[in-house]
C-alpha cells in the first residue's frame, strides 16, 4: 500500500497555506472592513521601512532598507531595525524559527516596529494581503509571534498558523499559553490578520493568541480552527494590570476549541473589555471536567461592554452556550443577537449565563437557544436589567426560556420592560426567594407565560399578540 506524504515545504502545502489565507483574508475584510486591500499607513519623518522577501532575501551584511535587496527573515530585520520603523514583508512563507532566551518563535519583537505583509517584490507601496498573503508559519517548533516589553507593535496584514505553545510557559503559574501569538507587558494593535490552526496543548490557555498585561486593540482579524485548553481562540489575562485596556472590534472568531472552558474568547480580570460588531461563531468548549463558555466567557471583567455583536452557533458541553459572566458588574450588552447556541442538556444558559454578576440589557435578541434550563437565559445570584429586549423560540428541559435563581449564598433580581417573551414552554421561571418585575412585557404563543415560586410582579401586561412594526425574530 502506497502512502501519499505532504511535507511542509512542498509546492502542495504551499498552495494549501496561501488558499487557506486568501480565504480567511477574505472573510475578515469582506465582512469586517468591507474592504479589500490594507490602506498604508504613513511613516513619521525621519524613520525607515525594512524589507523582508522570506524566499529570494539575504541577512548578511543587510539592514533591510533598501526594497531592491530584501533581508531573508523577519527576525533579522527586528533586529536592525530603530524604535518606530516599519517592516514590510513579501508575499509567500516564512517558516525560519528562531530561538531567544530559550523561547522559541518566528519573530521575537522587544522594540517598537510595525509588521506589515501583502506586499510584493515589484511593489512595495500598496498592500493586498487578500490577494498576496504572507504567511508566518512555526511548523509546530514555537510560537509564530513573541511581543514583549513597555513598546507599541503593530501587526498587520498576516497568516499566523502552525504556532505550538508545549513547553514554553507564559502564564500567571508558568503554564504554557499562546501558541499563535503571546504578548506580554506591551500595547499592541493587531489588524487585519488570519490567525488559524495554532495551538496550547494540555493545560494551556490561549490557542490563537494570549495577552498578559497588555493594552490591545483588535481589529479585522479572523480568528478559526486554534486549540487550547482554556480559551481556545484568545484568552486575554489582566490580573497584574486590571487598568489595561482591551478593545474588540469587526474580528471574527470561529470554530475554535478549548478542552475546558471560552471556545472562542476568554477575558481574566479586566476593567475595560469592549466589543463591538464582532462575529463569534461555532467555537467548542469541550472534553472532560468542567467544560463551559462556547462562545465567550468574561471572569472578575467589571465594566465590559457589547455592542452590535453575532453570537452564534456556539456549543459548551455544560453550562453556557454563547455568553458567560462570572463575578462582573456594570456589564452592559446592547444590539446583539445571541442565537443558536446551546448549553449542556443537564446544564444552564444557552444563549447567556450570568453568576455573581450585574448587567444591563438593551435592544438584544436572544433567540434559537437550548440548555438543561433557562434555554435562552440563566440568571444565577445575580441582578438583570432587560430593556426592549427580544426572547423567542429558546428551549430547555424544563421548558424555561429565562431561568431566575439562586445558590444558597446571594438570590437574583430580574427587571424587563418592553420585552417580548416568544414561543417558550415557560417564558420566565423564577426559583423561590428570587424576584422579577415585569412591566410591558409582549406575551406570545408561551405554553405558560410564568412559572416557579419566586415573587413574579406583572404591571401594563401587555396583549399576547405582536404588534405591527416589533422586531421580528426570522
Amino acid at each position: 500500500m502506497s502512502t501519499l506524504g505532504v511535507w511542509r515545504n512542498s509546492p502542495v502545502l504551499r498552495l494549501g497555506l496561501t488558499l487557506t489565507c486568501s480565504l480567511a483574508f477574505m472573510l475578515a475584510l469582506l465582512l469586517a472592513m468591507g474592504a479589500a486591500r490594507s490602506p498604508d499607513v504613513a511613516l513619521a519623518q525621519g524613520l525607515t521601512i525594512r524589507y523582508v522577501d522570506c524566499a529570494t532575501g539575504s541577512d548578511g551584511g543587510n539592514d533591510c532598507a533598501d526594497s531592491s535587496a530584501p533581508c531573508a527573515t523577519i527576525q533579522h530585520a527586528v533586529d536592525v531595525a530603530d524604535s518606530g520603523d516599519e517592516i514590510r514583508v513579501a508575499t509567500g512563507t516564512c517558516t525560519d524559527v528562531q530561538s531567544r532566551a530559550g523561547i522559541s518563535q518566528v519573530v521575537y519583537v522587544s522594540k517598537t516596529v510595525t509588521l506589515r505583509g501583502g506586499y510584493t517584490t515589484t511593489n512595495w507601496m500598496a498592500s493586498y494581503p487578500l490577494t498576496q498573503p504572507t504567511t508566518l508559519d512555526a511548523g509546530d517548533q514555537g510560537r509564530v509571534l513573541y511581543i514583549s516589553g513597555d513598546i507599541s507593535a503593530t501587526v498587520e496584514g498576516l497568516c499566523i498558523t502552525g504556532g505550538n505553545a508545549t513547553g514554553l510557559g507564559g502564564d500567571r503559574a508558568g503554564r504554557d499559553a499562546g501558541g499563535g501569538v503571546y504578548v506580554i507587558t506591551a500595547t499592541v494593535n493587531i489588524g487585519s490578520n488570519s490567525v488559524f490552526s495554532n495551538s496550547a496543548p494540555g493545560n494551556s490557555y490561549g490557542g490563537g493568541l494570549f495577552l498578559f498585561n497588555s493594552d490591545a486593540a483588535l481589529s479585522g482579524n479572523n480568528v478559526t480552527s486554534n486549540t487550547a485548553k482554556f480559551g481556545g481562540g484568545l484568552y486575554f489575562d489582566n490580573y497584574l494590570d486590571s487598568s489595561a485596556v482591551v478593545t474588540l472590534t469587526g474580528n471574527t472568531v470561529s470554530r475554535n476549541t478549548a478542552n475546558t472552558h471560552a471556545g472562542g474568547l476568554s477575558f481574566l480580570d479586566s476593567l475595560s473589555v469592549t466589543l463591538m460588531a464582532n462575529t463569534i461563531r461555532d467555537n467548542e468548549a469541550k472534553g472532560g471536567g468542567l467544560n463551559y463558555a462556547g462562545g465567550a466567557r468574561f471572569q472578575d471583567c467589571d465594566h465590559a461592554t457589547l455592542i452590535g455583536n453575532i453570537v452564534s452557533g456556539n456549543r459548551a458541553l455544560n453550562r453556557c452556550g454563547g455568553l458567560c459572566f462570572e463575578g462582573s458588574d456594570s456589564v452592559m450588552l446592547e444590539g446583539n443577537i445571541l442565537m443558536g447556541n446551546l448549553a449542556g442538556a443537564q446544564d444552564a444558559g444557552g444563549g447567556l449565563y450570568l453568576d455573581r454578576s450585574n448587567a444591563t440589557l438593551s435592544n438584544n435578541v436572544i433567540a434559537d437557544n437550548q440548555a438543561g434550563v433557562g434555554g435562552g437565559f440563566f440568571v444565577g445570584r445575580s441582578s438583570a436589567r432587560l430593556l426592549h429586549t427580544t426572547i423567542a423560540r429558546n428551549s430547555s428541559g424544563d421548558g424555561s426560556g429565562v431561568y431566575v435563581t439562586n445558590d444558597g449564598s446571594g438570590y437574583s433580581t430580574v427587571a424587563m420592560t418592553n420585552t417580548i417573551l416568544v414561543s417558550h414552554t415557560v417564558g420566565i421561571t423564577v426559583t423561590v426567594g428570587n424576584t422579577a418585575t415585569l412591566e410591558g412585557v409582549l406575551w406570545y404563543s408561551n405554553t405558560i407565560n410564568d412559572g416557579g415560586e419566586g415573587t413574579i410582579t406583572v404591571t401594563m401586561r401587555t396583549p399576547a399578540i405582536r404588534p405591527s412594526g416589533s422586531m421580528a425574530i426570522t
